[in-house]
């Protein structure tokens, strides 16, 4: 009778999620402005994040992890063929 048969393991899809922050400036153009009603200009702030999210894809940001958490995954199934499951209870080399 082979080890592995000796215990029992539940196989369990985990995904880990890596947070990381960037500071861009974003610099103050009619096309993230807008006029108030009250004839102010104010920031457009759906366009000032969508031009923030867009500056932010520049190769030279520096992007620094702020967080790193894992959780189990919302959707759990088999193994796929392509993939493996670590086992924990044996070492590497057996």
């Amino acid at each position: 009778m082979s080890k592995k048969s000796d215990t029992v393991s539940i196989a369990l899809r985990i995904r880990r999620v890596t947070y990381e922050d960037a500071y861009v400036a974003v610099p103050v153009t009619d096309a993230i402005t807008k006029q108030n009603e009250d004839g102010s200009v104010g920031i457009d702030i759906e366009t000032f994040f969508a031009e923030a999210i867009r500056i932010s894809k520049d190769p030279r940001v520096e992007w620094q992890i702020e967080t790193c958490e894992t959780e189990p995954h919302p959707t759990q199934g088999p193994t796929p063929d392509d993939r493996e499951s670590f086992d924990a209870f044996y070492p590497a080399n057996s």
